[in-house]
């Protein structure tokens, strides 16, 4: 909106610099004085209503997408790029008329001084009701896909994947093997950083975390996973230092644990992998009954912690003052109990969602160490008990274990 509104106060000079008769047959090129109010009277008028209706179908898609899969999709849908542009497009053009319309003068008004027909800038008002045009159609289409089940399990997923692709420090350079630290750490036990306030941790400011530390020389490690819930007095990280951290320090510790309201995708990984369960829980309940759409989540689910097995769950930041930060992330084994275990409790009655789960969890263990296997073994074991439990027809229950061969190898599965 401010680019149009700069757009409108240039134009309005424009025509000066071009050499255009504004009170003339130039001016009548566009319809004359009143010819140009018309005109732009049309254009701000509908594209405000335009943009009211563009408005109400984001939050009609946005309620429809909170009651059919989870209301914590909502911020991926209020994110979107697409809608934002259109929305920022009607506004801007709304503005633009709204400014070149004021400077619209009749021969005679104010005083009998000559008339005034901005040329280029009603020109250009044509142009960008045009162009409003093309994206209103674009809305309409963008809306309707907006809502297709596929269409937000993918752009949840994408979103997390981007999560996976940066280190848990962000764009600091100064970091190493976590390995290689290991016999840095020292023994004696630290001193706990805690919590003042209570609150979701939104984000860790590894770069402030590594200033505190290059300051005196200490060794950081942080406690609390982001995404976690904190009450009033929970530990954030853990210090080691010679002496007793002084309230300066303690406060610039504990000013890098971003805590909020609710949990964010700036640095929560688990978030994304609990979005897309939470749609294949809802989408597995009396209510909605839709089991394509939970092996679709349990499909991307898959993509998700076969990228998260390749990510490092420790990140050791060290600066050249001997300060050290040790970052922790999500471990494998809790990202697979936050993707899998409501999935397979509600799931296990379905022989289709069962199978299904059961070979998905036989092709991710397939791509990960025998260490990340072992909570994949865990919950093949749990599904296969539950399935045994509910499903009610031999076949169902021979298909589930026919699933499950992979894990027999290992002797994971009871027979």
């Amino acid at each position: 909106a401010l680019v149009y509104a700069a757009l409108a106060l240039v134009l309005l000079r424009a025509d000066q610099a071009l050499g255009l008769d504004t009170q003339g047959r130039d001016a009548w090129a566009v319809g004359g004085a009143d010819g140009a109010r018309g005109v732009l009277f049309a254009i701000a008028g509908t594209t405000l209503s335009v943009l009211g209706v563009v408005f109400s179908l984001t939050i009609v898609v946005l309620q429809i997408a909170s009651a059919q899969f989870t209301p914590r999709v909502m911020r991926n849908l209020t994110g979107d790029r697409g809608t934002q542009v259109v929305l920022g497009v009607f506004l801007g053009t709304f503005t633009y008329a709204l400014l070149v319309l004021r400077a619209v003068r009749s021969p005679g008004e104010n005083g009998g001084g000559a008339g005034f027909v901005p040329v280029t800038a009603v020109a250009v008002a044509i142009v960008l009701a045009l162009v409003s045009i093309g994206f209103m159609i674009y809305t309409i289409n963008h809306v309707a896909r907006s809502v297709q089940v596929a269409v937000i399990i993918k752009r949840v997923t994408h979103d997390t994947l981007e999560l996976f692709d940066e280190p848990l420090a962000g764009e600091i350079d100064a970091r190493h093997d976590p390995d290689q630290f290991g016999s840095a750490l020292p023994e004696e036990p630290g001193e706990t950083i805690a919590s003042q306030g209570d609150g979701y941790l939104e984000a860790i400011d590894a770069g402030a975390l590594l200033a505190a530390a290059e300051m005196r020389g200490l060794v950081v490690r942080t406690e609390a996973p982001v995404g976690s819930f904190l009450l009033a007095g929970a530990p954030l990280a853990t210090v080691w230092l010679q002496g007793t951290a002084d309230a300066d320090l303690t406060e610039r510790l504990r000013s890098a644990f971003v805590l909020g309201p609710e949990r964010t995708r700036q640095q929560d990984v688990e978030l994304g992998i609990r979005q897309l369960a939470d749609i294949a829980v809802r989408a597995l309940s009396p209510a909605i009954n839709d089991p394509t759409t939970a092996t679709l989540c349990i499909d991307r689910l898959g993509q998700l912690l076969v990228r998260a097995a390749s990510r490092d769950e420790t990140e050791v930041l060290s600066g050249p003052s001997g300060g050290h930060v040790m970052l922790r992330g999500p471990s494998f084994a809790r990202l697979t109990d936050v993707a899998f275990t409501q999935i397979r409790r509600y799931g296990a009655g379905d022989a289709v969602v069962a199978t299904h789960l059961m070979t998905s969890l036989g092709e991710i263990a397939a791509r990960v160490s025998l260490t990340q296997q072992e909570p994949l073994r865990e919950h093949a074991a749990a599904l296969l008990m539950e399935a045994r439990e509910v499903l009610r027809v031999a076949c169902d229950v021979s298909r589930v274990e026919a699933a499950a061969a992979w894990s027999h190898e290992i002797g994971a599965v009871p027979r």
